[in-house]
């Protein structure tokens, strides 16, 4: 669209952070959960212009606070160590009276320079592909460690507390507002039937087995760009649900997306299943990032991150379906029910996995000359 055809409001939002006669073309990114996306295409950049979801995010400047430290601590990073911080981090456009965030008839609106010549993916297409998230998603990680967890606000509370969680979709089930728990009794027995464990990570959290970490949250391979041209991983995207957390959850989330070969939403559960040549390729890649900083306790946990995070968005999309769609983007009637069926048989395929996963988790901490203290009873020998 030419700017006569822009939509007046997005327009009047672009005109705050950008050159209004440059802009060549406003379009919606349809992909995400939470927010509403929209590229600006210019002729030198192109930027990213995002509407706050501030019924998820009811902190939106908590959220900018913490996305704006975390990107500058590791641009400092990228730049001692010689690489480009324009590629290898998120970089925010501030608005022309040097804000980070423009409130345009009460909606609450951010721009980002977008990176050229990358891009994201929603199915992986190859092992090769999927060490490359691995290496992302571990970076993250090793570039902001010595990064203190206090500096950070906790802008939605409890995103990553399984048994939290848990208590408050009791809670829906009680209420029931929407009539819709008579249909989902089968999903909510699942649910049950596995709380006894969710308590696994956050109780080795509170106990200091563990320690908290900055974490990304939300390591979907979407939330991954890759170069389009080599392939080769490039940064961590979607940074809205940076906060304290356990890496465990962080490695878990991105295999729960990866190493599915079905996209989250497939209704033909019988395609629903675990590529474990992919599990193995990504946990090389992430094991390889983080070799310097992970611990022994960690790394003994990884399957229980993969198990857990994997029932806790089952747990959350069925939260959501019976609550009335508040929180995720549907497009389609049941289409949070479908997503909780989807995951509810990835985590049955985790289950039926449990000792090749351990075992591949195992080989690769050999093959990358891990310690020996790394491998533990709970990691059956390779």
């Amino acid at each position: 669209m030419d700017n006569k055809e822009m939509p007046h409001d997005l327009r009047k939002v672009a005109e705050e952070f950008l050159n209004s006669q440059k802009i060549v073309e406003i379009k919606e990114i349809e992909s995400g959960h939470i927010n509403k996306t929209y590229l600006v295409v210019m002729p030198e950049c192109n930027y990213i212009l995002q509407e706050i979801n501030t019924h998820v995010f009811n902190s939106p400047f908590g959220m900018m606070h913490n996305i704006k430290e975390v990107t500058e601590y590791i641009r400092k990073k990228l730049i001692y160590e010689g690489k480009d911080p324009n590629r290898a981090t998120l970089n925010i456009v501030t608005s022309r009276l040097g804000q980070d965030i423009v409130i345009y008839k009460n909606r609450y609106w951010r721009c980002m320079q977008y990176i050229n010549g990358s891009k994201t993916y929603e199915i992986i297409e190859s092992k090769e592909m999927f060490y490359e998230v691995g290496k992302a998603v571990g970076e993250f990680q090793f570039l902001l460690n010595g990064f203190h967890t206090r500096i950070l606000d906790d802008t939605i509370r409890h995103f990553h507390d399984t048994p939290y969680r848990y208590e408050k979709f009791l809670d829906i089930i009680k209420l029931d507002r929407c009539d819709r728990v008579k249909e989902c009794q089968e999903e909510i027995e699942f649910i049950h039937a596995r709380s006894a464990f969710f308590s696994r990570i956050t109780s080795k959290l509170e106990k200091k087995i563990i320690p908290y970490r900055v974490t990304h949250n939300d390591t979907k391979l979407s939330n991954v760009l890759l170069d389009e041209k080599t392939g080769k991983a490039l940064c961590l995207i979607d940074l809205d649900t940076v906060m304290k957390g356990s890496i465990l959850y962080d490695y878990g989330d991105a295999l729960r997306i990866g190493a599915s070969i079905a996209v989250e939403d497939e209704v033909d559960l019988e395609k629903v299943k675990i590529d474990l040549e992919l599990v193995e390729a990504f946990t090389k890649g992430f094991l390889n990032e983080v070799k310097e900083i992970l611990l022994p306790s960690e790394a003994e946990a990884l399957y229980d991150g993969y198990h857990i995070i994997t029932c806790e968005i089952a747990m959350r999309f069925l939260h959501d379906y019976l609550e009335g769609d508040l929180y995720f983007r549907i497009n389609r009637k049941k289409h949070n029910l479908e997503r909780a069926r989807n995951q509810i048989k990835l985590v049955q395929e985790i289950e039926k996995n449990e000792k090749e996963i351990k075992a591949l988790i195992n080989k690769v901490l050999k093959e990358l000359n891990y310690d020996e203290k790394f491998f533990s009873s709970n990691l059956p020998k390779a």
